[in-house]
Order: structure tokens, then C-alpha cells, then sequence
């Protein structure tokens, strides 16, 4: 493994009381109550130091948020550290009422087909991690997103499990309310999944009673793949039942069988915990193969599928360890694990790759001619064939290949003679170049071993082959052969340019995203399941280890798609796109599988840790866990912290556990309490939809709030190298990167605006909002890569005023002095203005840089919008929260149907969010005809959900839509409750004039 060295003094053991009197955990909005850490004891970690030794930028930001690790395993220590600031600069804040989102990569792509490059295939991953942060909105907005907002109608692009990591969040934040109102929008997350469910599959001809949903491996997140192969299309491949996405809805189903549990639903948890029960049985029943121990996909009907319909793949690959990642199958499949470690399998030195290296083909399986089949105990399968010794004898086996090319075959044998013997081995009926099989004596017949095998190099072609044994010197028994010739077939690039040219192909290859899986699937196992013998705490500690190892470059922590399990280098790792690639998880492996902190809903803490005996230290500290926080140490005989010996758990700075040793502990805890509400603030000046339309070539299609600047750095920073695709040859500063809602201060992916080469004393960074908007604070993250882009050595803030620019008026700087690669803020009284910017004055023969602008407002109150005519207010029949729900007037009641967000968009513009549902006010098919409809719907960024606010003199005002140009109003001029809502022209009608008001009375938008 790389050689990390350790840290000089990396975990101060014990911090003097001046400052523990300043540890206090501050969280940010959606963060917990402050705790102070009145034991002296409960702090033992140096957070400034670690922060320090990891070089992170931003340091206030992970104090504010992350727990703070300390283990003797250093390559841990700094993935760990490492992995939050792949999150961190993951973290994408998109617009005002949709707030934050992850993404994978650190640049826009193409077809993630959800606006702000949002994907859900690894959003399971990014809600896990997420969970364990202090500030709760970066996963709840991520989560609203899927559930209710903009990303709600791609939720299904690709398999996904984000009801499961919901319900896992949900453990640790204690949130009772919060998950309780999830429980409808769940659910119908879980039915669009109905569509590719299928009843009674049949299974290698015979019908089941399995009823189970069918996915493509390309929308199973896995391409290129050997079940792929097989079928007509190598790319997305023949669709089948497979063991993802089913463990994937039947986790979904426990969840909200346990929700509605919560909520006193009966009905809902019945039925939903028959739903996993009758999945756990589909699964167990029809993808489990017997003989070949392990889960399989079987393919569906598909025409893509030809003769393969129907039939259960024999291959193992490494999504069938996915069941255990959710505590699906029972203890008796077991055995699967066996196939992990072992380097003929899935094992290899830097994790387990996505395909086992070679299958079996049982002879006794193949066409046997003129020989016998006998049972051996020691026999693969039990069986073997012997008295080969005939000149027609034969044991034919049908291999399929990818390609034309030669590949490795063994063959596994037993030769009781004193002597070599051989078998000759017609290829394809080629007599005439036969390959010549060697057999050593093995001591004895029908006895066989690993050891007892000898492998051959084999031609073969594209498609079916025939491998024909027959007798030759001697004679032989044969078990089997092994090979499996899509095993990294056109994987691996001879050579790697970061152009990631053989991208992405999941036939071998190491996988981050399923070694995450993998090691999930491997912590339940120890922590949950009866004892067994396939795998143990050393295995787990070993492939976490072997993860970490292998999340390096260069002696450094990094991460990108994928790499050769064998020898560690990064395979998949597109120059300026790859990079720091946040589709995995690490950071929940070491806090919940490693240490073993298993979050309950009720009110008891469990751990199960998977640490090595020999540890005599480790400690975990500000970790929130149902609105408190905890701190956990292990320090054998007090000696390395200083601060007391055996295992401590503190909640909110006072001891609650104390124990001599560490092993399986339950402790109880205080009831959970969540946060008060806190007015959020909204960032006015992000634009993230303008940056993915540039950087893809698009056409720009929202053009404000629009990023000038007086001069942008004019020198390409090289290529962006798409993975699988031609390299775009030259990328370059821009002042819209620093408007695309990503904070990141790494040279490569580029991310900012710099000045580089202007030829002026000042220079600046400005927002254009297309329409007056109201600001008071203004944040800006400065580029600063230690050369030729430094830290300003002043700046200002301007707005436009009747046509000038002048100094915002009272700047109040935190810092005073402008910090490099961090965030520095000016706050201010409100001022409304259509255009602000920051005026940089460099460091004598230095440039600026900006990796992000910000400009911050509180957010409006719910509100409710109250009809002139009928005194009736806005809401959503029936309270759906169904994408279509028809828009109306309805009788005043306190819920939350009847209240609505109105939020900044673009232009001047505004969105009007349903707080029941989180979708959006527009107009049915975007019509322009005065009639049509009002509904809600998922925030697919189109003109008719854009309203201006216009004010109508004397406490009302008109909403008129962008798309039609036309004002709500209430179909005929009704008084009656649930009459429909529409657009109209604006004939000066009283039902054209709606109150908009606040729970204390508040008008925000009318005179």
C-alpha cells in the first residue's frame, strides 16, 4: 500500500482550557443547537491542527459541519478528510427555493437529464454521507429536489435508492415530523417505478411466482457490462430482473412500511411490508442460482434479449453482493461472500473488481461422448467425468467471447497416474491446430483441488467457440474449466491520456460505486447477520483499507471513476472532468460500518464496530445524532488522549457511557429535539442553468442573472476530456463559472474567473439581475493558487444607483482583511439595485481570482395569495402533491396546501411553490390561450412557471405569467370554493387582484 506519513502532532490529545472554551459547535442554517463541551473531557481532538495537516480550504466550513476523525490508520484519516471535500465541492446551490444539490461531477453533463447535472444513482450515496453533516439543508434540499422539485420528473433516469437513504438520514437526524411528510411523496416515488414491474417471471422455462421490476444494466448505472455483452446492445444491454434495483424497492418498501408506521397508517405499512416481503422472496426464489451460489439477472422479453429471454445469466458480477448493502437476503446466501476475497473472483489488491475474473463450466454440464459422470465430494458441483480414454471420447464445452483473440483457460483435473498425461483440444473443429493440455500426476483419481489445475492459452472468436477435449497420452478426469473472456475485455486503455477513451465499461474494472456497495452489503453482514465463515472483521478492515489505498494520485488523496483493481492506477479519469469524482461513498463506510455507529429510531445509540483488536485509539467527535451531539473514544489505557481510559460516549459535552472495553454497545439517549426553524437566506445571483448551457454548447436560454467583468483572463486551461468522448480542446476563465453555484479552488476542473494579464489597476466581478432586486450581503470565495492569481490586496462593493455605479453605502467586511481561497462577506442595509459588483485591487504584479460571487437576501415567508373577488385562498385541489394538480380557490384553513413560496427567478421574474406539494405554479401544456388552466407541476425550468409580481395599488397586486403574458384569475368570476384557477386577459376584473400575506400580517409584495 502507498505509504502515507503520519501527521507530526496531527491530534493535539488535549486542548487547553482556553481553547475548549471556544469549541463550540456553530452550525450554519439547518444545523443543530449549539452544544457546549462542559466536560472537560468530552473534547480531545485539535480541530484547527486537523484541519491544518489536510490542507482544506475553507476550514470554518467543515468545524461547522463534519465529525472529526482520529484512528491509527493514517491512509483512513486522510481519505476520510479528503472524501468531505469531494463532497463539499460537490454541494451545487442552484436557485432560490431549491436550494442545494449534489452532483457527481465537477462540470455540467450532458445527459443527466435533471437540470444543475443532478443524477440519482449515487444520490443514495450523497444522502448517507449527508446525513452526518450538522447543517441538515445540503441533504434536505437534495432530497426535496427528488421528492418534490425540479429533479422529481428524472427521478427514475437511472435505478436508484434514495427512499432507503431517506429513511437512513432520517435515524440520525431524528426527525420524526420531517420524514412524516416525506411518507406521500415517497410513495409516489416508489409507484413510478410501476412500469417496470412484472408479475409470475418465468425463469429458465419455468414460470415463478416471483414478481420483481426489470432495469437495463446502462440504467442500473452499469454499461458495458458482461450481461450486456451477451445481448444485442454491448451498451445499455437487454434489460432483466436483477438484484439492484430490486433490493433497491424493496428497501424502499420496508422504509415506507416503517414511515407509515410512525404516522399510524396500518394500512400503508401492511402493505407496503407485503410489497418487500413478497421482493425478498422474488429475489431469493428466481435470481439466487444454486450451483453457482450467488445472485443473478435473469433477462426479461426484451427483443434486444433474443435467445437469452427468460433465462438467469451465469456469470457472477459484483452487483449480486447488493441485497446485503439492504439487509435483504436471508442468512442461508451466505456463501455468496466467499467469492470476494478470493483473487480467481472478485479480489484484488485494490478492490474487488465488477466482474469475476473467469466462471466455471462444469464438465459433467458440457457434451460428454463416450466417457462417464461420477460424484466426488471434492468435485465443483459434486460431479466430475473420468474414462476419457477412448479415441471418440469427448467432454465439449460452448464458451462465448467477445472478440477474436486468444484467453487464458483452466482446466482443473486429477491424474492418478505416476505420469504426465494429456488431453488434445479442438477449437471450433480446427483439427488441424489442436492445443496440446498437460496434465502432473496428482497422487490419486477423482480427488480435486484448486491447486489441482493447469491453465492453457486458448484462440477463439467472436461468439460461440466449441473447446473439444479429447484423449490424448494418458488418462485424465475433468472437473472443470475456467475461463471467462470478457474479463476487462477493451476495459483497460493500453495507455492512459485522460481522455478516458475506453470509458466506461463495468467488465472488471474496480469500481468506487460498488466497492462502496460492496463494503455496506459487508458491514451488515458482520454487524446484523448470524456468524459465518466467508468473510470477518479482518476482511472488511483489509478492502476498507484497500479503498482507501487506492483513493490516491500522485502520493495525494484523490478520486476518479474507475481503476484497475490489480495495480491501482486510475483507468477512468478524463482531464478536467473526472476529477474528485463524488460517486461513492467513503466517509458513512468508516462511521457506520468501521466504528460501527448504527443510528435507531428510537432512542438508544447502537455500535457494532468493525475496528481491528489492535487499536488502541480512536476517537469521532461532533457527530449529530438526533438534534444533540456526540463524541466517541476509544482510548485503551488512557495514554494517547489523555482524558481517560476504555470507551467514552459524550452527548452535548457530557458523559453518558463509560466502559473498559469496545465491542457492541447500546447506550441510551436523550429525546431527539429538532432545530428551530431559521429563516434561510437565498443566493439572488447563482445562474447555474447559464453555466451548463455554455459549457455543453447550448443555447442560453436564461440569460440573468447574468456575470460581467471588466477583464477575463483571455489563455485556454486546456482540454475538458469527456468520458468516452473526443476531447474539447480548450476550456477558459469565465466570469459565469463564478456564477454556476459551485465553490472550488482546485487549478483543474477550472472553476472561476480570473483577470490574469489585464493591463488595469482595478478590475471587477459584477451580477446584472435583469430587473431591480433586493441584497444585503455580498460573499465572494477568492482563486488563489499560490503564483500569479493571489488574494487582492483590497476591494469594494458598487451597486448601480440612477445610473451610476457607487460604494454600497456601511460594508461591514468579515474579514477585514481579504482572505485567500475562503470566503470573505460584506453584509449591509437592504438596498435594491439591478446590478451590483466587487471592485479588486491586486497585489503589486498579481492578478485576482473568484471562484464564486454571491449575493444574499432573506427569504420571503410562506405566504398565502387571497382572491379580491371571493376572499377565498390559492390552493391545490384534493391537496395533491401530483405533478398536474389543478390550481383553485378554496375555503381558508391552516394547511399547508394553502401556502405557497414565492422565490426570485430569473429576469425579474418569480416562482410560486406549493409548500404541500413543492412543485410549482404554471399553466396546463404552457398554453398561451386565455383559459387555459393553472396546475402545479415539478420545476422543469419552463417559461409558464415564471410569474411576475405586479403591483395593483391598495394591499393587492396581479400575477401575470411570462409564457403568456396573461394575469391569474378565477374562472368566471366565481365566489364559490373550488373553482378553478386560469389565465386571462387582463380586464381590470376583482378576481384578477390577489392578496399576498404573511402569518404576522406582512404584505411582502403589495403597496
Amino acid at each position: 500500500m502507498r505509504y502515507q506519513p503520519r501527521r507530526g502532532n496531527r491530534v493535539a490529545a488535549a486542548l487547553s482550557s482556553s481553547i475548549l472554551a471556544t469549541a463550540l459547535l456553530v452550525g450554519g442554517p439547518g444545523a443543530g443547537p449549539a452544544q457546549a463541551a462542559d466536560d472537560p473531557n468530552a473534547v480531545a481532538l485539535d480541530k484547527d491542527a486537523i484541519l491544518a495537516a489536510n490542507q482544506l480550504d475553507e476550514p470554518q466550513w467543515y468545524k461547522d459541519n463534519i465529525p472529526f476523525l482520529d484512528t491509527p490508520d493514517n491512509d483512513i484519516d486522510d481519505v476520510y478528510y479528503y472524501r468531505w471535500s469531494t463532497y463539499k465541492r460537490a454541494l451545487r446551490y442552484t436557485v432560490p427555493g431549491t436550494g442545494y444539490v449534489s452532483t457527481e461531477y465537477d462540470v455540467p453533463i450532458g445527459y443527466a437529464g435533471n437540470p444543475y447535472t443532478a443524477l440519482p444513482d449515487a444520490t443514495g450515496y450523497h444522502l448517507l454521507d449527508a446525513r452526518w453533516l450538522r447543517n441538515r439543508d445540503y441533504a434536505g434540499d437534495y432530497l426535496d429536489f427528488w421528492l418534490r422539485g425540479a429533479g422529481n420528473s428524472g427521478a427514475r433516469n437511472f435505478s436508484e435508492w434514495i427512499t432507503s437513504a431517506a429513511y437512513q438520514r432520517f435515524l440520525v437526524t431524528g426527525d420524526a415530523a420531517e420524514i412524516k411528510a416525506d411518507l406521500p411523496h415517497l410513495i409516489a416515488l416508489y409507484k413510478k417505478w410501476d412500469s417496470n414491474f412484472t408479475s409470475d417471471i418465468t425463469v429458465n422455462g419455468t414460470q415463478s411466482s416471483s414478481d420483481l421490476y426489470h432495469q437495463t444494466p446502462l440504467s442500473d448505472a452499469t454499461e458495458y457490462t458482461e450481461t450486456s455483452m451477451h445481448s444485442s446492445n454491448w451498451f445499455s444491454g437487454g434489460p432483466g430482473y436483477r438484484p439492484t434495483i430490486n433490493a433497491y424497492m424493496f428497501s424502499a418498501a420496508q422504509a415506507i412500511s416503517k414511515i407509515a408506521t410512525m404516522t399510524g397508517d396500518s394500512a400503508t405499512a401492511t402493505e407496503y411490508s407485503d410489497k418487500a416481503a413478497s421482493l425478498k422472496a422474488g429475489v431469493q426464489n428466481s435470481l439466487w442460482d444454486p450451483q453457482r451460489e450467488f445472485f443473478m439477472q435473469v433477462y426479461n422479453t426484451n427483443s434486444t434479449n433474443g435467445t437469452l429471454k427468460q433465462t438467469r445469466t451465469t456469470w457472477r458480477e459484483a452487483m449480486g453482493f447488493a441485497p446485503w448493502a439492504f439487509n435483504l437476503p436471508d442468512a442461508q446466501y451466505s456463501s455468496a461472500w466467499k467469492y470476494l476475497t478470493d483473487p480467481k473472483r472478485f479480489g484484488a489488491a485494490f478492490g474487488p473488481t465488477t466482474l469475476e475474473r473467469v466462471h466455471d463450466f462444469e464438465a459433467e454440464q458440457a457434451a460428454v461422448t463416450h466417457a462417464n459422470t461420477h460424484s466426488a465430494s471434492t468435485a465443483s458441483n459434486g460431479k466430475y467425468v473420468g474414462q476419457i480414454d477412448f479415441d471418440d471420447s469427448a467432454v465439449t464445452f460452448t464458451v462465448d467471447a467477445p472478440g477474436n483473440g486468444t484467453y487464458p483457460v483452466t482446466v482443473h483435473y486429477a491424474n492418478g497416474t505416476t505420469s504426465t498425461s494429456t488431453h488434445t483440444v479442438v477449437v471450433n473443429g480446427d483439427t488441424a491446430n489442436p492445443v496440446t493440455v498437460s496434465y502432473a500426476p496428482t497422487g490419486s483419481w477423482g480427488s480435486f483441488s484448486e491447486a489441482k489445475s493447469v491453465t492453457v492459452q486458448v484462440p477463439m472468436k467472436t461468439g460461440a467457440n466449441t473447446l473439444k477435449f479429447t484423449k490424448g497420452t494418458g488418462f485424465a478426469e475433468l472437473d472443470r474449466i475456467a475461463t471467462n473472456p470478457y474479463f476487462n475485455y477493451e476495459a483497460i486503455p493500453a495507455q492512459q491520456k485522460r481522455d478516458d477513451a475506453n470509458c466506461c465499461h463495468w467488465n472488471g474494472p474496480s469500481w468506487p460505486f460498488q466497492t462502496s456497495q460492496i463494503l455496506t452489503g459487508m458491514a451488515n453482514l458482520l454487524q446484523d447477520y448470524p456468524a459465518q465463515s466467508y468473510v470477518t472483521k479482518a476482511d472488511y478492515q483489509s478492502m476498507l483499507a484497500q479503498f482507501a489505498d487506492l483513493q490516491h494520485k500522485d502520493g495525494k488523496p484523490y478520486i476518479a471513476e474507475a481503476a484497475n483493481g490489480d495495480t491501482g492506477d486510475w483507468i477512468y479519469d478524463g482531464f478536467n472532468f473526472s476529477e474528485n469524482y463524488n460517486h461513492s461513498s467513503f466517509n458513512d463506510l468508516v462511521l457506520s460500518g468501521l466504528l460501527g455507529i448504527k443510528p435507531q429510531a428510537n432512542n438508544t445509540l447502537v455500535l457494532k464496530p468493525l475496528i481491528p483488536s489492535g487499536w488502541d485509539f480512536f476517537a469521532v467527535e461532533n457527530v449529530p445524532y438526533h438534534g444533540h451531539t456526540l463524541s466517541i473514544r476509544w482510548d485503551r489505557d488512557g495514554s494517547h488522549y489523555g482524558k481517560g481510559s476504555g470507551l467514552q460516549i459524550f452527548q452535548d459535552g457530557q458523559r453518558i457511557h463509560q466502559s473498559s472495553t469496545v465491542g457492541n454497545t447500546t447506550v441510551n439517549v436523550a429525546d431527539p429535539v429538532t432545530p428551530a426553524a431559521q429563516q434561510r437566506l437565498m443566493n439572488v445571483a447563482a445562474n447555474p442553468l447559464t453555466a451548463e448551457q455554455d459549457w455543453l454548447g447550448r443555447t442560453i436560454t436564461q440569460p440573468y442573472p447574468k456575470a460581467f467583468a471588466s477583464y477575463t483572463n483571455t489563455v485556454s486551461n486546456g482540454p475538458h476530456c469527456h468520458s468516452g468522448q473526443t476531447c474539447k480542446p480548450n476550456t477558459f476563465d469565465a466570469p459565469l463559472r463564478a456564477t454556476d453555484g459551485w465553490i472550488r479552488y482546485d487549478k483543474i476542473p477550472d472553476d472561476r474567473w480570473t483577470n490574469s494579464g489585464s493591463p488595469n489597476a482595478t478590475d471587477h466581478l459584477g451580477v446584472d439581475f435583469g430587473a431591480p432586486r433586493k441584497i444585503n450581503e455580498v460573499k465572494f470565495y477568492t482563486y488563489d493558487d499560490g503564483a500569479n492569481i493571489r488574494v487582492p490586496a483590497s476591494y469594494t462593493v458598487q451597486y448601480l444607483k440612477d445610473g451610476a455605479w457607487v460604494n454600497v453605502p456601511s460594508q461591514t467586511k468579515s474579514p477585514a482583511t481579504p482572505r485567500a481561497n475562503n470566503a470573505n462577506e460584506v453584509t449591509f442595509p437592504t438596498i435594491t439595485t439591478s446590478q451590483f459588483r466587487v471592485v479588486f485591487t491586486p497585489q503589486a504584479g498579481k492578478f485576482v481570482g473568484v471562484t464564486e460571487l454571491e449575493s444574499w437576501y432573506p427569504e420571503t415567508p410562506e405566504v398565502k395569495i387571497i382572491n379580491k373577488n371571493s376572499n377565498l385562498e390559492l390552493g391545490v385541489a384534493g391537496s395533491s402533491i401530483a405533478p398536474g394538480g389543478a390550481v383553485q380557490q378554496q375555503t381558508a384553513n391552516t394547511t399547508a396546501n394553502h401556502r405557497w413560496k414565492i422565490v426570485p427567478a430569473e429576469n425579474g421574474y418569480y416562482k410560486i411553490f406549493n409548500t404541500n406539494s413543492g412543485q410549482v405554479l404554471g399553466i396546463k401544456d404552457a398554453s398561451t390561450t386565455a383559459g387555459a388552466t393553472a396546475l402545479q407541476w415539478g420545476d422543469t425550468l419552463t417559461a409558464d412557471h415564471l410569474w411576475s409580481v405586479v403591483d395593483a395599488g391598495g394591499g393587492y397586486c396581479k400575477l401575470v405569467n411570462k409564457n403568456s403574458g396573461m394575469v391569474l384569475g378565477i374562472d368566471g368570476m366565481s365566489t364559490s370554493s373550488g373553482a378553478q384557477a386560469l389565465q386571462w386577459g387582463d380586464t381590470g376584473t376583482a378576481d384578477h387582484l390577489w392578496r399576498i400575506i404573511t402569518d404576522d400580517g406582512a404584505t411582502p409584495f403589495n403597496s
